[in-house]
């Protein structure tokens, strides 16, 4: 299944969600390098053609080329005269805690601003009081004047003249002090306020750069103790996933040796039989029915290599299981020859976690797939539930992808897996089967009598 995906580059989105993640990820990772390797190809290929000749007065880009011949690149920070990328940060720290202090300190200034010309107003405010009570006094004393005699209002309206313009001349020095003195503490006021804004301007920008420093040190470092758990994480995944590789390796050279011991035994016991002769029997015998070469195979139902990509209906499903998996014997308890308390019929997805809910982790069902010519183990893990694709397309059972351990049966494979985890990552080992939940069975039109049929 996996080497038709990456010889048509295209996986068909109902296979695509049967997949686990890990499943998807390794698809994806696969048909990233075939990619890869056809551009290479492709690009070998080119290189070969002959190069046509530009034509005369056509616009061509040419790169700068460095020393070692190949396009110039610059990076910065690592240029002749380049700052380095601590000092660039740094000074772009020192940038925007200048520009956040002198906004503050503009606030600021603001504010001052508005209350020194709150206290002016007052100040001018209270001299035009003055100046409307001194004249107001002036007024006052003419009118007395007014009802004196005339020798005497001559001699008032004398001395109300000199002291009118003796006061008048006294009032205005006075409003000249005054008037300087409000300009002087003005000025006064507006140093001084520059002053403090100024020197608050400096003390935040530096608290702000110290701030900014701390906050871009502390990004830093957890994103540095981030990538540390990270790479900790992968070495851990990379050790366990050497580690079943290893396992995986160890007992197919196991299986390997005890069907050498087998073929050697065998032909010990009749030295007549070839090797070729003893390996059919074995193999027969794992089948639990008929060779797959035998006549009433080639007569009864076609052949793997002849099936579509992929089943259109769920009446070919039971046609493939009833033609192929039932003579292997598949979805069936070896011990006891019945039905496999894990073994289910063609159910969806969604059926399948609804079984599922409420049960332990480990608890796990295989289902037949309706989209591939496989099955599927659905189980149970901590919050949710994950589907693992079964491959059958080489005649025998692995997980999809590649350097998978092949199984014989199906029942091989779940009693493998119910001692080693399914994936290195996850620890996914089988330990309660979830049986039917409803009468008749799922399965009963799987398991009925096999019909001859032809495929199209």
């Amino acid at each position: 299944m996996l080497q038709q995906i990456l010889k048509t580059m295209y996986v068909d989105p109902e296979i695509l969600s049967e997949l686990s993640e890990e499943q998807k990820q390794l698809l994806f990772f696969k048909m990233r390098e075939e990619q890869v390797r056809r551009y290479k190809e492709w690009e070998q290929k080119e290189d070969k053609k002959p190069k046509k000749p530009p034509k005369p007065g056509k616009r061509r880009i040419q790169f700068l080329k460095g020393a070692d011949g190949e396009p110039w690149t610059w990076v910065m920070g690592e240029g002749r005269g380049d700052a380095t990328i601590e000092e660039i940060m740094d000074r772009e720290d020192q940038l925007r805690a200048q520009r956040l202090a002198e906004k503050e300190a503009e606030e600021l200034k603001r504010r001052n601003e508005e209350v020194l010309r709150a206290k002016l107003q007052t100040e001018k405010e209270k001299l035009e009081r003055e100046k409307r009570e001194l004249a107001e006094a002036a007024r006052r004393r003419e009118e007395e004047a007014a009802y004196a005699s005339r020798k005497e209002a001559k001699m008032a309206a004398e001395r109300a003249r000199k002291a009118w313009a003796e006061q008048e001349r006294q009032a205005k020095e006075l409003e000249k002090k005054k008037e300087a003195e409000l300009k002087r503490k003005e000025q006064m006021e507006r140093r001084r306020s520059f002053e403090e804004v100024h020197k608050k301007a400096e003390k935040r920008a530096k608290e702000l750069y110290m701030s900014l420093k701390e906050a871009r040190e502390t990004a830093i470092k957890e994103a540095e103790q981030e990538q540390a758990h990270k790479d900790t994480e992968w070495r851990q995944q990379l050790q366990k996933q050497k580690e079943a590789d290893k396992r995986r390796s160890m007992l197919a050279r196991n299986a390997r040796e005890e069907f050498r011991r087998s073929v050697h035994t065998a032909m010990a016991d009749n030295k007549k039989q070839t090797v070729y002769d003893v390996a059919t029997q074995l193999r027969k015998q794992s089948l639990g029915g008929a060779a797959p070469g035998s006549s009433s195979s080639k007569t009864s139902s076609p052949t793997q290599a002849t099936l579509p990509a992929r089943p259109s209906s769920r009446q070919e499903v039971i046609r493939w299981f009833q033609d192929f998996e039932q003579p292997r014997q598949a979805g069936m308890d070896a011990r006891t020859h019945q039905v496999a308390a894990w073994f289910h019929g063609i159910i969806s997805r969604q059926e399948a976690e609804s079984l599922l809910e409420g049960r332990p982790i480990g608890s796990f069902l295989v289902r037949v797939s309706e989209r591939v010519w496989g099955y599927t183990i659905s189980y149970r893990a901590d919050g949710r539930c994950k589907h693992f694709l079964i491959d059958t397309s080489d005649n025998t059972y692995q997980f999809f992808g590649t350097n998978q351990l092949s199984h014989t049966s199906l029942w091989d494979l779940v009693s493998f897996h119910m001692k080693e985890p399914i994936s290195s990552t996850g620890g996914e080992v089988l330990k309660t089967p979830c049986g039917q939940s409803r009468q008749p069975p799922d399965y009963r039109d799987l398991l009925g009598e096999s019909q001859n049929s032809s495929w199209l």
